[in-house]
């Protein structure tokens, strides 16, 4: 019982491994938001743009994301769709911490 159980210790998928490519990811999003900031770009042409940043940032991460729930048991599909939303989320929360900056940013005139 005790060797089935530090077999299944060790073949079970290190979670150590996400962190990579979810710092890669963050750190691509937060240059694009910087450089963003200091060119003084308004927030709609801030998230027009980002759909185009990052992307194979993006796909690291979704990938490893797959990769670990597959590995913990889950269906390709449902793991390939939960990584897709949590890369979404990614996005969002770039998108609204930009308008906020933004929005706080004093005004210049």
């Amino acid at each position: 019982m005790l060797v089935a159980m530090m077999m299944l210790a060790v073949a079970a998928p290190n979670p150590r491994t996400l962190d990579p490519p979810r710092k890669a990811y963050q750190a691509c999003l937060k240059t694009f938001e910087t450089t963003s900031l200091a060119a003084k770009m308004d927030a709609a042409a801030y998230v027009a743009a980002l759909k185009g940043v990052c992307n194979a940032e993006a796909a690291s991460l979704a990938k490893a994301l797959t990769d670990y729930d597959v590995a913990m048991g889950t269906k390709r599909a449902a793991a390939a769709a939960t990584a897709a939303s949590d890369v979404a989320d990614y996005v969002l929360s770039a998108e609204e911490r930009f308008r906020d900056r933004v929005s706080s940013a004093p005004k210049t005139n």
